[in-house]
């Protein structure tokens, strides 16, 4: 089966983008650092950079023979030592923007749609901030201020469960404990990242693609400050790009959000249900569901992740919402899409529990809470209720997941435990990596500091978790911590690699939830450290390679990073306080998305720690125990898929036919809604296949320039209208263009019952309130997220 499967891919692959891909295992040629300190030799015409082949040199010929283009074609070797780093202007810009993107984190962490300021944002207007206050800023110092904001650009991960303890299980929580556990739980994963520094971060192998986009623009920003001529045509045309993305953002955004999702197959198969559950893009298959809307259509991030990962994830994806979900779903065969006979069907696509009756999962009919905040199960209730039914798509999501963390793990141990175990034993072959050997004589943090913050960390955890009273023992905490320590590495590869990360969040809900049975705010707490510990970790990891293409030394990196995680939970505690001392108790009855104001993701850390910790896993899928086959799935394909890689490595099974990467895009839905599958899909085949291989001049120099600028032009259009619209109480006038999916009303009476079962179960996805009806993208419910930090 693998066999054919490689064939096939090979053989699609040739015809479209010619030879096989780069192995990412080669080893890096020897390139001696000749004058590496030199600037950067730009070529001064366009025409210089075309060869006969089609081929794109790199920025310097010393890098002709480096293994990966996508980095000798973006990151220069100017290194200029004398620039300033950690400068008082440093802190004054990521001060103010840390507590600028914290603060609005924080308050749509309560809205009923989420938003952030992207790091490229950031980027963008701390240039031109630093500009003002100085001649020009510093290409080094502009680079620790975007790394000082990764550290907290996102709203904590403790958040939700710290208010779901006082709002549900009446735990008050202290302000030092509270506080204590945001920053620990967020630091944590530094301390581990520091023991993996030399295996995922010195390999030039692992490049870690996400980061290029920010070193692309960088050079675009500071390109004048090289004297180079050519490379200021690119930042024209990253502005060019950037407004024009921000003035069509409006339409499918604000204006006519039916261009974000419109269901074509449901038009073409008009007065029937099943041209909905397979059209629908928002809780269908999306089965040819296109979309206007780059905030979906950037779903892959198709213009940065290598071409070889990004249609494993598509291939994985295709498989699992267009081809095997449809039939399951249809024919019922698991039993998951039907309740009692003459009952609901339930939603093709949702990541929601339901009862037998169709409807959305009553959970405190089964639960019974004491006088103290104590929940407990009730038998008896679930006997006369409901056992909870999952969906199809839900059901396979937690397959694919298991299949996926097993996976992964097989997958780095037999494809990289050897280098892995070299990279411990500092017997490596990286010496020759022209890129660090630009950085042969900068500090290196010590590894004692990365253990004592780890000490440090773990130490204030325990005086948190006993001092608040939230029932995780020390032992519990110490588990969570070393599961994920282990998943660094095989997680760290899949994400220099491929752009892409297992996460921690199918394994921490099992783990937690069988530990902890009946203890649900241990569960909560468990899984908190459980995500950010691997999150964090391969954060900073990732953040250093992108300090050794911007020639930052890495202690400087360390200080920027610790700095910046740590004043980002004071402003998400500070703000959550303010927000819940002025709306008060009323925020526990707000749950829909009638009013700005909202206890939804609350609410639903709340029903994820009872569903765990109360009903726990033996009772969650007693009625899908083979669910569990999925652990020794995941070995068994690994295996099978790496003995073929060494009988024939010819044919390139990791990169034509990786099975962590396939069935891991199976996860990717029904989490998120399916419209950003196909459009998204054809974005990464053409740029990322089609002009690398046969437009590969202007790949080097605008493909990533292109992405940047989409999405800063895009994240801009949210920002105002999140601040002109929302805030401002405004919106939209209602007309069909901004309405429900126009698919529902060309239903027929007799097919209208099926939809009524679709609003009912999830209802947000309907009656979503966003700015100017703003388009649903921005509303994702479920904490689960991919890992991205654009």
């Amino acid at each position: 089966m693998l066999h054919e499967a490689s064939f096939v891919f090979g053989k699609i692959w040739e015809i479209y983008f010619g030879e096989a891909p780069i192995n990412p295992s080669q080893p890096p040629q020897k390139t001696p650092p000749d004058e590496v300190d030199s600037p950067l030799a730009t070529p001064t015409d366009e025409k210089d950079l075309e060869t006969d082949d089609g081929y794109s040199p790199p920025l310097d010929p010393r890098l002709k023979d480096y293994p990966i283009p996508l980095i000798s074609q973006t990151v220069s070797l100017a290194n200029d030592r004398s620039e300033p780093i950690l400068t008082f202007r440093f802190f004054v810009l990521a001060t103010f923007w840390v507590v600028c993107g914290d603060t609005i984190s924080t308050i749509y962490f309560f809205k009923p749609y989420s938003s952030q300021l992207s790091s490229y944002m950031v980027q963008l207007l701390s240039w031109s901030m630093g500009s003002i206050m100085a001649h020009y800023l510093p290409e080094r110092e502009h680079a620790m201020v975007v790394v000082a904001y990764w550290g907290s650009c996102r709203t904590a991960f403790g958040i939700g469960p710290i208010r779901a303890l006082e709002l549900y299980y009446g735990r008050h929580i202290p302000p030092v404990y509270g506080l204590l556990f945001l920053v620990t739980s967020q630091m944590i994963g530094y301390g581990f990242a520091g023991l993996y520094r030399d295996v995922l971060v010195r390999p030039p192998k692992l490049f870690y693609p996400g980061v290029l986009p920010n070193v692309s623009l960088f050079n675009a920003l500071h390109s004048k400050k090289r004297g180079s001529t050519i490379v200021s045509s690119p930042l024209r045309f990253f502005a060019i790009v950037a407004g024009t993305a921000f003035c069509w953002q409006w339409v499918p955004g604000v204006i006519f959000p039916m261009l974000a999702s419109p269901p074509i197959l449901c038009y073409l198969i008009s007065n029937s249900a099943i041209g909905y559950i397979l059209g629908s893009g928002r809780l269908g298959f999306g089965l040819l569901t296109l979309t206007l809307d780059w905030n979906y259509a950037s779903f892959f991030q198709p213009l940065y992740t290598p071409i070889w990962a990004d249609l494993s994830q598509i291939a994985g994806a295709v498989a699992g919402c267009w081809v095997l979900y449809p039939v399951l779903y249809l024919t019922n065969v698991l039993g998951g899409d039907s309740g009692e006979p003459g009952s609901k069907r339930l939603p093709p696509m949702s990541s929601g529990i339901f009862d037998k009756y169709g409807e959305v999962y009553n959970i405190s009919m089964v639960v019974s809470t004491n006088a103290r905040g104590h929940v407990s199960f009730n038998q008896t209730a679930l006997d006369e209720y409901s056992d909870p039914r999952w969906t199809v798509s839900y059901l396979m999501y937690f397959f694919w997941g298991f299949v996926s963390t097993t996976g992964v793990l097989v997958y780095a141990l037999l494809w990289y435990g050897q280098d892995g175990c070299r990279g411990c034993s500092r017997e490596n072959n990286y010496a020759g990596d022209i890129y660090l050997d630009l950085m042969r004589d900068a500090e290196t943090v010590p590894y004692w500091w990365y253990l004592a913050l780890l000490a440090i960390c773990l130490c204030l955890s325990l005086v948190c978790l006993y001092g608040a009273d939230v029932g995780l023992p020390w032992w519990g905490l110490l588990v969570m911590c070393l599961i994920s320590a282990v998943f660094i590495f095989p997680s760290g590869i899949l994400f220099g690699l491929a752009n892409m990360q297992v996460d921690m969040g199918f394994l921490s809900e099992l783990v937690a939830g069988g530990l902890f049975h009946g203890n649900p705010s241990a569960v909560l707490v468990s899984m908190t450290y459980g995500h950010t510990v691997l999150e964090q970790s391969l954060n900073l990891l990732s953040d250093y390679k992108f300090g050794f293409y911007m020639k930052i030394p890495e202690k400087e990196m360390f200080w920027a990073q610790l700095y910046g995680t740590l004043l980002g939970p004071f402003v998400n505690y500070s703000f959550m306080r303010i927000i819940i001392d002025q709306l008060g108790a009323a925020m526990s009855t707000i749950t829909n998305n009638n009013s700005s104001w909202h206890a939804l993701r609350t609410k639903n850390y709340y029903s994820i720690s009872v569903l765990w910790g109360v009903l726990g896993p033996q009772l969650i899928f007693a009625k899908y125990n083979w669910i569990f086959w999925a652990f020794l799935v995941g070995l068994t394909l690994i295996v099978l898929a790496y003995i073929v890689h060494r009988l024939k490595p010819e044919w390139h099974i990791e990169t034509r036919c990786n099975p962590v990467v396939i069935m891991y895009g199976a996860t990717y839905f029904p989490v998120f809604e399916t419209t950003n599958l196909l459009t998204s899909a054809l974005v990464a085949v053409f740029f990322m296949g089609y002009l690398f291989r046969y437009h590969p001049v202007w790949f080097a120099k605008y493909n990533y320039l292109l992405g940047v600028g989409l999405d800063c032009g895009s994240q801009l259009t949210q920002t105002v209208a999140m601040f002109a619209l929302d805030l401002g109480g405004f919106r939209f006038p209602s007309w069909w263009g901004n309405d429900m999916p126009l698919c529902l009303m060309a239903t027929s009476r007799r097919n209208i019952w099926a939809m009524t079962s679709l609003r009912n179960a999830v209802p947000d996805k309907f009656n979503y309130k966003s700015p100017g009806q703003f388009s649903a993208v921005f509303l994702i419910l479920d904490y689960k997220s991919i890992p991205r930090r654009k």
